[in-house]
């Protein structure tokens, strides 16, 4: 009820962000979205401490999996 008095005050185009946003608190309240991944997802690869650089593995394909994209899936790891 709440979502369909808020999406009549909505532009088409931000309908689907305000289900995501509804989606994603529901499931992060019910803890089936980690916050870390989630804290990932908002902000990005986290800086690496020297040591967490040095032992970083390189990307297997540069071209395919740029060095942010790496650097994201890499953070992932490591923080999981």
């Amino acid at each position: 009820m709440i979502y369909t008095n808020v999406s009549r005050g909505l532009f088409e185009k931000d309908k689907l962000n305000y289900a995501f946003l509804i989606t994603t608190s529901i499931a992060r309240d019910a803890k089936k979205i980690d916050e870390t991944v989630w804290n990932l997802l908002l902000r990005g690869p986290s800086v690496f401490s020297p040591e967490e650089k040095k032992a970083m593995l390189a990307s297997p394909d540069s071209i395919l999996i740029p060095p942010l994209q790496w650097d994201t899936l890499y953070s992932a790891e490591l923080r999981s």
